[in-house]
Order: structure tokens, then sequence, then C-alpha cells
């Protein structure tokens, strides 16, 4: 049995134009019951997910449309913009190891631009990657469009026709999505949709209004389970549409809704819930939108959770600190930041090499994660590591250290962490130690780390 607890009510909802769609996919640990019904969310009883999987079983796709080859469907300004700051978001804040984002939008590489079959062929392959407990994000920002009761997504060489025939070959059925989505088989999802900024086939400025045909695509049935828990968040009420911050180049919904990720929605502890993120949302969006747009110009997102336990369930964590880790042993639990660096970091490096031999003790090197930022490395003697990053206690930042042990032959070099949990095999090129690391849970990473004189 459902109890429903909607921002708007659910009974209306067909087309809509921009569209960010987000689809979290990921382990259930638990489903709901005993939420607060104070959230604007609509939940479902039953034991409650209360935590996301370990990062390195979390991928995402992150798609944004701003350009359309058919010249029928007006130009967006902001739908690329929104999907890459998302996706950096996603890789510094919320726990997303940066290789296992993927980014299609307008404004990049021609083997990256949101076709049709860029998009259906990235998400089929992510069927042979992601686990069954595992987490997928499905973002998508651009037109949206309901034709004979159905939902399409509008890739960059889609064709808008009142013909559903022409469009089932050229758009995206949401149905196909959530057909691949079972596929996959993991049991979570989530559905973020920066819906209706304008007409994608009239004006540029007329409205076009989020309606309850179209947002029954994007349902899951819990009682058949097609899935085991899924949220879906709206960027504007029913009958309402959204608007595009013009001065920032996004929606006004993608822009707070990556402020929030970042920590303007977290709470005491740090951390950014889903119920913390849904209210953040339904308290900014509109006043923002109020502010710059004046009277008349109404948006206030609202949500719709199912087996989540959204007032528990941590989306980020503010400053970037890793999610739902493995447990480490006690004296180590900090070390868990020397996992997954952001593979970015070394592209378009010239390395130039040392002596082969060259030993790492007494030298001090750095790195970058996604999921704690930079951090340094001290090689001591005796085959002592010495690992650092800032943490935040009682609102303070503060360097706080963990003994990790090291040894190294020739160019080789190995450290493990927590009584052997983590152990990271890297190889010296010159300034740079390359390496991977894997642990007990059988999670798997690439870091990088360069010397500072």
């Amino acid at each position: 049995m459902n109890m429903r607890i909607p921002l708007v009510f659910l009974a209306k909802l067909p087309a809509m134009t921009s569209v960010l769609l987000l689809v979290l996919i990921g382990p259930l640990l638990e489903q709901v019951a005993g939420q607060k019904a104070d959230r604007g969310i609509k939940l479902a009883s039953s034991e409650p997910v209360k935590a996301l999987p370990a990062q390195g079983k979390r991928y995402a796709l992150v798609i944004g449309v701003d350009r359309y080859a058919d010249t029928q469907i007006t130009t967006l300004g902001g739908a690329s913009n929104d999907a890459r700051t998302l996706a950096g978001a996603l890789i510094k804040y919320a726990g997303f190891p940066s290789e296992q984002v993927t980014l299609l939008a307008s404004d990049q590489p021609e083997e990256r631009q949101p076709t049709r079959g860029n998009i259906l062929r990235r998400l089929s392959n992510l069927a042979a990657v992601i686990p069954t407990d595992g987490l997928l994000l499905l973002s998508f920002a651009g037109h949206g469009i309901e034709r004979g009761g159905q939902a399409f997504l509008l890739p960059s060489d889609s064709q808008v026709s009142n013909d559903v025939d022409l469009l089932e070959q050229t758009a995206i059925n949401v149905s196909q999505i959530k057909d691949r989505i079972k596929k996959i088989g993991v049991k979570q999802v989530l559905m973020i949709l920066d819906a209706c900024r304008n007409d994608p086939v009239g004006r540029a400025n007329a409205d076009n209004p989020l309606t309850a045909a179209y947002t029954r695509g994007f349902n899951f049935d819990l009682r058949n389970r097609e899935v085991q828990a899924f949220a879906t968040l709206y960027a504007t009420e029913v009958g309402h549409r959204a608007y595009e911050y013009k001065e920032k180049k996004q929606g006004y919904f993608t822009w707070v809704l990556v402020e929030a990720i970042r920590g303007g929605a977290a709470n005491e502890k740090g951390e950014v819930t889903l119920a913390g993120l849904v209210k953040y949302l339904q308290e900014r969006v509109p006043k923002r939108v109020l502010q710059d747009l004046g009277p008349g110009k109404d948006q206030k997102p609202f949500a719709v959770v199912e087996g989540y336990r959204a007032d528990e369930l941590v989306i980020s964590l503010q400053n970037g600190r890793a999610l739902a880790q493995p447990a480490l042993s006690q004296t180590d639990t900090s070390a868990r930041s020397a996992q997954p660096t952001d593979s970015t970091t070394d592209t378009g490096i010239e390395v130039k090499s040392r002596e082969s031999s060259t030993s790492v003790e007494d030298t001090t090197w750095a790195g970058v994660s996604p999921e704690v930022g930079a951090y340094t490395i001290k090689f001591l003697k005796g085959g002592l590591l010495q690992y650092i990053t800032d943490v935040v206690q009682n609102g303070i930042t503060q360097p706080k250290a963990v003994k990790v042990t090291w040894k190294q032959s020739g160019n080789n070099v190995q450290m493990v962490i927590g009584e052997a949990y983590s152990v990271l095999q890297g190889t010296i090129d010159g300034n740079f130690i390359k390496g991977e690391g894997t642990n007990r849970e059988g999670v798997s990473w690439k870091w990088t780390l360069f010397k500072k004189e």
C-alpha cells in the first residue's frame, strides 16, 4: 500500500520540453516505511533503502542536448551546461568515480554527441558493467515531447512530428529507457526531470506545461518488481513550465540542484539527504524564479518517492567526502579517501622519466580524488606511509593523517591500507606514480600521484 504525499497532485501530468532525466539505480538495501509526510514526497511502504552502494559500483550517463539537426526544433541555451555541471558535481560530491561517468552533450566531440544511436548504445553498454547491486544514474537535459499518450526524449538527430511512428524511429520512447533499465537488473531508480522550458516546435518563449501523461512514462511498478525502489523529481508542478536562468546559461532547477548537491542542502552532519534535497529545491527554485522574473512566473519542484527512506538516504556530502564506502578497520576508517582518484588529472601531461630505481623514501606526493579533493602522501622510513587529507570536525577544517605501509621493488610501489583491506599497486614514471587499487569488496580503481618538490 502506497502513501501519497505529492508536492502537487499527480493526477495531471504529458508534454514537456526540456527534460533533465536522472535515473539513479542501485542496490536494494531496504524499502520504505514510516517516512515523514511533510516533504512533498509520495512514499511507498515496506523496508526503506537507507544507503547508496560503494563508489566503485556507481555509474552515470549524463546527457545534454542544446542543438538539433531538425530546424523545426527550437535551440536550447543551457542543457549542455546542465549536464556538464551535474557530471562534475556527481564526481566531486556524490562519490561517482570519474571514469564511470559518461557525458554526452552538444558541446562535446563528435563521438560524444547526444545522438539517438550514441545514447542507446551507451545505455546498452552499461548493462555489461553495472552490477545488480550497483547504482546507475541516467541524466537527460534537453527537449521532451508527448504524442499519442506516449513520452519521448529528443536526441540531437530526432525528427519531430505528430506521426508517432516517425517519433518511434528518430526519438527515444521512454518505454525503451525503462526496458533497458530492467534488462540491466538493478533495482533502484531515481529520475529527475528539468522539464517544460518551452515548446520544442513552437515559439521559443511559448509555454509547454508539464502534464500527467508525460510523467506516467517515468514511473516503475514496484508491485511487479520492475524495480524495488525509485524516486522521480520534477522541476515544476503539473500545468506549469520550467524557466531558464539566462544569466547562468542553465535551467533554474538544475542550477539549484547542483548547488544543493555541492552542499547547499547539507544538514548539520554535512550530509545531503534525498528529503533535504527536495526541500531545498522547493524553497530555492520558486524564490529565485520569482525574484528574477517577477509575479506570475511560478515554478515549484515536486517529487514521487517509492522504496527510499528519503530522510536518511544520503545523496552527497559537503566538501566531497566519500559516500557509503565499505567499512575499514577502526584505526583506518579515513583511509578510504585513498580510493578512486580523478582519472582525468593526468590527461595530456608529458611525463619525463628518471632513474628506474629511484627510491620514494622521504618523498612527498600529491593526488586529487573526486571524493575528498586534494590529499598528500608521505613515504616515511621503515615502510610507513602517511596519508593526509582535510576533514571537517565540529565545523572546523583540519588535516588528518592515516598510517599506511608501503614497499618498493625497482619502479614498482605497493601500499597496503587497513590490514590489507585495500592494496594499491603503482609504477614510478618520472615525477608521477600511476596505478590501480583493489579492496576486499572486489572494487577496483585507478589513481595518479605527482611528486611535490
